[in-house]
């Protein structure tokens, strides 16, 4: 205090992460850009010594893999001829090391793994349709290779999302003007919402402070995300589009597909663009660190700004876990530290509560019993008061009151009976977590720093959650079960990720054009007719529908990571499970949407072989990812849609019409009762998940193919309208962990650069 004055206005040594994250982040664009150096060096050694060539065919395709040369096999010879192997050897035999393997994952169909079925199709996914031993992880998700008929099939992705986009943000408009109290916070005024576009307004003029007061910093974090990419897509994408976009498709005249020659896949080898693509690596590398530095600049400063408004007694209080059974009463945790014999220090004045975790199995069934009585008797009486109540109705009012009252009176019997066997520390009751509060931070602050047992796996003393997001469940559990149960967990989640593929097989066939013509007559019948008046329209639907099992399966993703997470992982506040949930979720869309064209008939398998060559991994982003381009412009564009979707609500929206048509309940009540939405679905970690990978897809081909800037920099901007106005102004608000989940952002943009800058230098030295 001599030194500092009022410590309780210093932030608090334990919060300093966000610094050290930042000087993290400092050295981890130092490696990108040694990365890039590197890239440069090797680049220019390919193009001054001899390029190296997959393929032997016409020297104007740069050595490019044909979709034509993968299906036919000539694509094969010529791979397995250039490293001076057999086809034959590579096509009967698994050969881990193979480099065939590594550039053409589509080889890799030895007769010894056959994950959807035997070499005749037999297993249990040989059946699906569409599926086949020759089937890999991008024909599960349907992901094509760039062909000449891309370009329609973008003209009806841009159409079609587009216009379902627009569409939903009519509906969205009309659906706030007919029922506002389901798109304004609880408790907020429903007056002014008009049927116009005020709600635009109301966005574009909240400010980042009115954003950190209403959503918290973390939902300022999100938006601020958004905006980020945006800034990145002003700073990248003038110079990208204007110097790239018109020389390649200068470089491509002979090309048929205009769509693709503003690609780089066709353009000849040696040709001096090579050398500018190296330029423009430097430049997104550089230009991608200045923006993410300045933007984790401004968030430390709005981070020690939140750390002053921590609200008491959150900012005085620590959590203990691992408790010691002989300290397991609240008179006994608190003269531990302040007793006569306190071991933290001997002034009873200093600890102002503690309270052991009570173990409530008993009491639950009682008390969510007593709950549902409550919301019984209140849609009862905002029932009655809508209308005259009859005498039936009244009788029922009564007899839920009556319940209501008995059942609140079993409750405060529980609650003394767990009372007493606190006092008498009996271990049935008592876990061994529990919480201290403090008088001053000053104290809180010290405590955090010391080690109170000379066995550091008891007393852990930690910084508690948001009151409101602490879950108690996993406060009462055992230690040494949690861990066992973690295990399992893990289990799920490996399992999940190897076995997802038969999962989406199944969804993926019936997605199809022929699926719905062979299953829905009628659809047929239509679809024929209208093709007849407008010839593309099967290849404009086949763009829609290209994704449509992939993002089917997205949907329900996130909730089954949650559900494993929360089953398995003691987690001790639901921020927590959101900071999981976004590092996981984040990591499968990374591998199985972005990169999966370069995974092979099987994760494992193309993971053992990368073990026995990791360097192969440049030529398989170099041969894969470019031919890809195309799919991933309508996967961006349908992102439009979810975006405007998700501002509709509605999940919350048919639980509030329910309420008030069937129980005929009032607006206030159908209000509270109808939040929140799914913290599953629409929680923190999966939308800084999905934002996360949207950047992915944006940076990796923003050099490849420069039209992805375009397209990116709409999903951008109506994600930053989406959550300006759901955070702000809608949803209820969420605990806030203080930025954790820009600091995990953060990390995932560097892994982002570092994967763009591996892709580059495939391309450039093939």
């Amino acid at each position: 205090r001599l030194i500092y004055g009022n410590c309780d206005a210093l932030p608090s040594m334990r919060d300093s992460a966000p610094i050290t994250i930042a000087m993290a982040i400092r050295r981890r664009m130092f490696l990108v850009a040694v990365l890039a150096f590197w890239s440069s060096c090797t680049s220019v050694r390919a193009r001054l010594v001899a390029p190296r060539r997959f393929d032997n065919a016409d020297p104007g395709s740069r050595g490019r893999l044909t979709p034509e040369a993968v299906h036919t096999g000539a694509g094969v010879a010529a791979v397995a001829g250039s490293h001076g192997q057999s086809v034959g050897v590579a096509r009967s035999t698994v050969v881990l090391d193979s480099s065939i393997l590594d550039q053409v994952p589509r080889l890799f169909q030895g007769d010894e793994y056959f994950p959807f079925g035997g070499p005749n199709n037999s297993g249990p996914f040989g059946v699906l349709r569409g599926v086949s031993p020759n089937t890999t992880q991008a024909d599960v998700v349907r992901v094509k290779l760039n062909s000449h008929g891309d370009g329609q099939a973008l003209l009806g992705s841009l159409l079609v999302s587009g216009g379902a986009a627009f569409f939903v943000s009519i509906c969205f408009t009309t659906v706030r003007y007919w029922k506002p109290a389901v798109y304004a916070r609880e408790g907020a005024p429903v007056e002014g919402l008009l049927w116009t576009w005020s709600w635009l307004s109301t966005v574009w003029s909240t400010t980042p402070d009115d954003e950190v007061k209403a959503a918290g910093l973390d939902g300022w974090s999100l938006i601020e995300f958004y905006r980020l990419n945006l800034r990145i897509l002003v700073t990248i994408g003038g110079p990208i589009l204007c110097a790239l976009c018109p020389l390649h498709f200068l470089a491509q005249k002979n090309s048929p597909d205009y769509l693709s020659r503003f690609d780089i896949g066709g353009v000849p080898d040696k040709s001096p663009l090579y050398w500018l693509h190296a330029a423009f690596v430097w430049f997104v590398v550089v230009a991608v660190s200045f923006c993410v530095l300045r933007a984790h600049r401004i968030f430390l400063q709005r981070r020690f700004s939140w750390l002053h408004t921590i609200p008491h007694p959150q900012a005085t209080t620590i959590m203990v876990e691992n408790i010691p059974e002989a300290l397991r009463s609240d008179s006994a945790l608190r003269d531990y530290f302040s007793g006569k014999d306190g071991l933290f220090v001997r002034n009873s004045q200093i600890v102002q509560d503690a309270y052991i975790v009570r173990k409530t199995h008993a009491l639950r069934p009682t008390w969510e019993h007593y709950q549902d009585l409550r919301k019984a008797l209140s849609l009862a009486r905002s029932s009655c008061r809508r209308s005259t109540p009859s005498d039936y109705d009244q009788q029922k009012i009564d007899a839920l009151a009556e319940a209501t009252q008995a059942q609140e009176q079993k409750v405060a019997v529980e609650r003394l009976k767990i009372e007493n066997a606190v006092v008498e520390r009996d271990t049935e009751i008592c876990s061994s977590s529990g919480f201290v509060t403090f008088n001053s931070v000053l104290w809180q602050r010290l405590a955090l720093k010391e080690d109170f047992r000379a066995d550091k796996s008891e007393f852990v003393v930690s910084a508690p959650p948001d009151p409101t997001d602490v879950v108690y469940d996993n406060l009462m559990v055992d230690t040494m079960g949690s861990h066992t149960w973690e295990w399992v967990g893990w289990l799920c989640l490996l399992g999940l990720f190897i076995g997802w593929s038969p999962i989406v097989v199944f969804i993926s066939s019936w997605t199809t054009l022929s699926a719905v013509e062979e299953y829905v007559p009628l659809a047929s019948e239509a679809l024929h007719i209208a093709s007849g008046i407008l010839p593309c329209l099967p290849s404009l639907l086949e763009g829609v529908l290209a994704t449509a099992a992939l993002r089917l399966f997205l949907a329900f993703l996130p909730a089954i990571l949650f559900h494993i997470i929360t089953g398995f992982f003691a987690v001790k506040a639901g921020v927590v499970a959101q900071l999981r949930l976004e590092r996981w979720y984040f990591s499968f869309l990374v591998i199985f949407v972005l990169l999966v064209t370069t995974l092979g008939r099987s994760l494992v398998v193309t993971a053992v072989a990368l073990a026995h060559d990791p360097a192969r991994i440049i030529d398989l982003l170099a041969v894969w990812l470019p031919r890809t381009s195309h799919y991933y412009f309508n996967y961006m564009i349908m992102g439009w849609f979810t975006l405007m979707w998700e501002m509709t609500r509605f999940y919350n929206l048919i639980v509030y019409l329910s309420l008030v048509v069937v129980h005929a309940s009032g607006p206030t009540e159908a209000k509270h009762f109808s939040e929140p939405e799914s913290v599953a679905s629409y929680g923190m970690g999966s939308r800084m998940g999905l934002a996360s990978l949207m950047s992915a897809i944006t940076l990796v081909f923003c050099t490849c193919s420069p039209l992805m800037l375009l397209f990116s920099w709409v999903y951008f901007h109506i994600g930053k309208v989406a959550y300006g106005y759901l955070l702000v102004h809608a949803e209820s608000r969420k605990p806030d962990s203080g930025g954790l989940f820009w600091i995990e952002a953060m990390r995932q943009m560097c892994f982002i650069l570092a994967l763009f800058v591996l892709l580059m230098t495939g391309v450039i030295v093939a």
